[in-house]
């Protein structure tokens, strides 16, 4: 992923083996229809097994098949495959056009990922619109996205209340990229009160799942006395846990650290 995506937004990663009634099932179908009503279609329960069986071209000929009949969730997951080259040659254009007639339906995960492919060529509107959406089904990964984008203006007016707003939603679902985010925002006090505490709480959450981000910054926190008590060896602790993944100011203060230390 390049360096757009990197700071942008996030796009939902395929699941290695599906489900009839999975977990992400009940969360698409929200306000559709139930889990067990989208697994009755045949086409679709057979393309589950094959997929399940490693048959991907089989699977994509189900998968189709009920998609052409208008099954959302088989037309999110062809357009996945599309976009994999699993079981299909790799076809963009095919996973857009797929993607987008489930994104129609209301299936949350499509939407999420069309507001996805708009923002990699700058649609920022139509972005904002799809990540709405998907958000609205509580989706965490819409959630947070949406709180980027009222973050950095894009697709919508600059808002750090509403970015607080989106970031705290997914960052109670335990979205680890959220709980960070949400933490800057208190140890700034932007879009919401200015809170040492609060921003210690969201960052600890967010490094105990192993958010270098979030381990450098408590890291800082327990070094300055910030909203937690002064502890250089939780200091020591979390900057060590973020360079060990890579964080290069991490990294560079940890090497630091190394050379005063006794």
């Amino acid at each position: 992923m390049n360096d757009k995506a990197k700071g942008g937004l996030q796009h939902i990663p395929t699941g290695a083996a599906l489900s009839l009634h999975s977990t992400r099932a009940s969360i698409v179908a929200r306000g559709r229809r139930d889990a067990a009503n989208a697994a009755s279609n045949p086409h679709y329960r057979q393309a589950v097994a094959d997929y399940n069986a490693g048959r991907h071209t089989e699977a994509a000929t189900g998968f189709r098949l009920a998609a052409e009949q208008g099954h959302a969730e088989s037309q999110y997951m062809l357009s996945t495959m599309y976009d994999e080259g699993r079981g299909v040659p790799r076809d963009a254009t095919e996973a857009a056009n797929w993607e987008r007639k489930a994104a129609e339906q209301g299936h949350a995960y499509a939407q999420a990922n069309l507001s996805f492919r708009c923002y990699m060529v700058n649609d920022f509107a139509e972005a904002f619109a799809w990540c709405q959406r998907a958000a609205y089904s509580k989706l965490a990964w819409a959630e947070y996205n949406l709180g980027l984008m009222y973050r950095k203006g894009e697709g919508v007016q600059q808002n750090n209340t509403e970015a607080a707003y989106w970031y705290r939603l997914a960052a109670t679902q335990n979205f680890a990229e959220a709980q960070q985010k949400l933490a800057d925002l208190y140890y700034t006090g932007q879009g919401v009160p200015l809170n040492y505490a609060k921003a210690a709480e969201w960052y600890r959450r967010a490094a105990e799942q192993g958010n270098a981000e979030a381990q450098f910054q408590l890291s800082h926190l327990y070094a300055t006395g910030q909203g937690v008590e002064h502890d250089y060896t939780q200091s020591r602790h979390w900057i060590r846990k973020a360079a060990e993944q890579g964080h290069e100011q991490a990294r560079r203060e940890l090497k630091r650290r190394e050379y005063r230390d006794p």
